[in-house]
């Protein structure tokens, strides 16, 4: 595949106007606004009307694939103004909880707030609510599976402690139960960088924050092991765990701060006992530096990882959350880049090559890697305060 330069202006930064190199493929990713309406913090997919198309759900809507012109309430809720927040969709989850064959939606609220479970009726019209949790707190609470029954738990905060709350899988609606993993750790809801995934090789999923990481205990009961590492300073967003370098042990990826500059990568390097992580810049946290590609932006509040390319190695997107604050954090007025970062192999062990895909659209609290269209390949999702925006993968 060959690229070309893409130069981008990116504002003011040390007082000089500045433009940013990355790479951009020959064929573009090809951009669809399904709406320009403040409807989500952050959007999902999903096959919400079972006809084996992927939906979008925004906020009080779901969006009807396979063109996204169709759009459905299912909730109370409309457009909020894009100087506030949308406080009851900041982020969502599409899956069949109840068992009964239709997928339903999770929509985490304001962080610390209710956590949602709407129950698909299958029918037009507003769909029963089910507060399920009353504080799910962290920015960015997780949806999967941890303890590997299959059966998938939320992984957040509740009373300043991290851990994870269990579904009564025969009564789902019933307020699910949450188990602390930790002691309290902080009064506030708004703490920044969450991850799950097996870091020392056991088959487990461990829990990372932004200053360590929880090691999964062998039987349910037991204790989980804290060790301390500074992951991400104030804090990112989506903490990804992969095997970026190809050495058989999964890595970290993370952004720095989501309200300011920073994105790295977190080498696996085991020493006896215990592992040492290196820490590899990607974009510095000097907002008066380039990274990568001469590459540099603000406000990574989310990221998620998919083999773009189809390489086999995996890579991940972010990009700047547009008016994350309302416009009070640094590099606000910068257009919002929607950035993937290919994984590519080097001397050194990895090589990460930005494509811009687009200078004017951004993330949100979430940000979707999923294939949209069946072609096998990971299209991309966007709901935030420009709107709902579905990119397709191009076939780098």
């Amino acid at each position: 595949m060959k690229f070309q330069a893409l130069m981008i202006p990116v504002g003011l930064m040390a007082g000089a106007f500045v433009l940013v190199a990355a790479e951009k493929g020959e064929s573009s990713w090809k951009k669809q606004v399904a709406t320009s309406d403040f409807l989500t913090e952050g959007a999902s997919a999903g096959d919400i009307d079972g006809d084996g198309k992927i939906d979008l759900v925004a906020g009080a809507f779901w969006f009807k694939g396979p063109d996204f012109k169709q759009r459905q309430q299912f909730r109370e809720g409309g457009v909020a103004d894009v100087k506030t927040y949308q406080e009851d969709s900041f982020l969502s989850w599409v899956d069949d909880l109840n068992g009964d064959g239709k997928n339903d939606i999770l929509m985490a609220s304001h962080p610390g707030k209710n956590l949602t479970l709407y129950l698909n009726s299958g029918k037009p019209g507003m769909w029963s609510a089910h507060v399920v949790m009353t504080e799910a707190a962290t920015e960015s609470p997780l949806w999967m599976d941890l303890d590997g029954d299959g059966k998938k738990e939320l992984i957040c905060m509740q009373g300043g402690k991290f851990g994870y709350a269990e579904v009564d899988w025969n009564n789902v609606t019933k307020p699910w139960k949450f188990i602390a993993i930790s002691e309290k750790r902080t009064d506030t809801p708004y703490i920044h960088g969450l991850g799950v995934g097996d870091l020392n090789g056991d088959k487990k999923p461990d829990i990372l924050a932004k200053d360590g990481w929880f090691e999964q205990p062998s039987d349910h009961d037991g204790k989980w092991i804290w060790h301390p590492v500074e992951f991400s300073g104030p804090g990112g967003s989506q903490m990804l765990v992969f095997d970026a370098d190809g050495d058989g042990d999964n890595d970290i990826v993370t952004s720095w701060n989501a309200h300011g500059y920073g994105l790295a990568w977190f080498e696996n390097t085991p020493k006896q006992d215990a592992i040492e992580w290196v820490k590899h810049e990607i974009l510095p946290e000097d907002p008066n530096k380039t990274g990568v590609g001469g590459l540099q932006f603000s406000q990574l509040h989310s990221l998620e990882m998919a083999d773009f390319n189809g390489d086999g190695r995996m890579d991940f997107v972010t990009g700047k959350r547009f008016l994350a604050h309302n416009g009070h954090d640094p590099g606000t007025a910068d257009p919002a880049l929607t950035v993937v970062f290919l994984n590519q192999k080097s001397d050194d062990g990895v090589q990460w090559k930005p494509v811009i895909i687009d200078p004017d659209t951004g993330v949100g609290c979430q940000v979707v890697a999923t294939d949209i269209n069946g072609d096998h390949q990971p299209d991309i999702v966007v709901g935030n305060k420009k709107g709902l925006t579905i990119f397709t993968n191009p076939s780098m």
